[in-house]
């Protein structure tokens, strides 16, 4: 059977006078998936979420909504729900009033308005708020009413337009739990806008990753976050050490490198991942935190073993964070990043103290010249 597509983007671009804000984007978009537009500010994602919505038209390219070309189409006929950073909630009505207001646009019956609006305010899990104004909500109700109006049509589409962005971090956990579980019950095709790694990696089915204007990669989270396409991907989603370097050598599958400068230089191998690279080739390589293991009492020199390359270091300082324990690695004159379970980590560990870093060749990202 053929994938069904409820958004189709074919070449879209859009600029501002000179400024090329969104260049050849294509995406599509199966019935049913949550997809988030994620990357830093300006790289067009609001932009491209604007025109799926109708407030902006592409320059150049086609845009499509369940099979129907949509360029020049306003936005009130494409049967969109949308949920934007700000509430936008109207002050001098109730909530039920609020959340009814499309319906009462659309001429729904009033009864037809009032069961939908008790259903809507179920789904978000505030019905015993609908006699209230928003001035009497706290910000997390209110974005969840947000939600609620947005949801009542039953559109075939819903956008959320960075909606998490203004509330405190427990208040953005607790909504990211609640879009997840409003997405599962609703099935309703979603596309979500945001600068937040974390909310994009928890909530997404793909994402798709943007960098001035252009896509730099669309995948799931996994793929995401573990095969990087790009450095620029690499580095903005989580955090990563970053070592410069040099290629000495392809062996097999893999490449040899050496790194590190000053006191202590250290050989690595890595899968070049499909990219190409020459002996004496510069080098930004890159090895996460929590991919390191560190051991007290750690090797006197650098070595190189099959399964592990293993490291000299000393911690300079702990920093206890929950759930794990970030330590601070001098390695040589490099500083290293590590990320230890709070759980498993030994209570000797201290500042001062003389450790080995070891990881595996496979979790080595290299990427050629870039940032040398």
């Amino acid at each position: 059977m053929a994938k069904t597509f409820d958004v189709e983007l074919h070449g879209i671009r859009k600029t501002f006078g000179s400024n090329v804000v969104v260049d050849r984007f294509d995406l599509q978009i199966e019935r049913g998936e949550c997809i988030s537009f994620l990357g830093p500010s300006g790289c067009g994602k609001t932009t491209t979420l604007n025109m799926i919505a109708g407030f902006l038209d592409p320059d150049q390219g086609e845009l499509w909504i369940k099979g129907k070309r949509m360029n020049g189409v306003p936005a009130n006929r494409r049967d969109l729900g949308m949920v934007f950073q700000t509430y936008s909630l109207f002050p001098h009505m109730s909530v039920a009033d609020n959340v009814g207001y499309g319906l009462k646009l659309r001429k729904a019956a009033k009864e037809e308005i009032k069961t939908r609006v008790a259903q809507a305010l179920e789904l978000v899990k505030l019905p015993h708020v609908a006699d209230r104004y928003p001035k009497q909500l706290s910000g997390g109700q209110r974005q969840r009413i947000a939600i609620a109006r947005a949801l009542v049509t039953e559109p075939s589409l819903l956008l959320l337009d960075e909606p998490l962005s203004n509330l405190d971090a427990k208040l953005r956990e607790e909504l990211r739990e609640e879009l997840k579980r409003l997405h599962k019950e609703t099935g309703v095709t979603t596309i979500f806008v945001t600068h937040d790694q974390e909310e994009a990696l928890y909530l997404s089915d793909r994402i798709v990753v943007l960098d001035h204007g252009k896509v730099e990669q669309i995948g799931t989270p996994y793929e995401i976050y573990n095969e990087p396409a790009s450095e620029f991907v690499h580095t903005f989603i989580g955090k990563s050490n970053r070592l410069t370097g040099h290629v000495t050598g392809l062996r097999g599958e893999h490449v040899e490198l050496l790194a590190g400068q000053g006191e202590q230089v250290f050989t690595l191998t890595a899968s070049p991942r499909g990219r190409a690279f020459a002996s004496g080739q510069p080098v930004s390589i890159y090895l996460r935190p929590e991919k390191i293991y560190l051991e007290p009492a750690g090797q006197a020199e650098a070595s190189v073993t099959q399964e592990r390359v293993s490291v000299a270091g000393q911690i300079r300082q702990l920093a206890f964070l929950g759930s794990f324990i970030e330590c601070e690695v001098a390695v040589g004159s490099e500083t290293m990043m590590v990320r230890v379970p709070a759980g498993l980590q030994p209570q000797s560990l201290t500042a001062g103290q003389q450790v080995s870093l070891s990881w595996h060749p496979a979790d080595v990202f290299v990427f050629p010249g870039k940032g040398q």
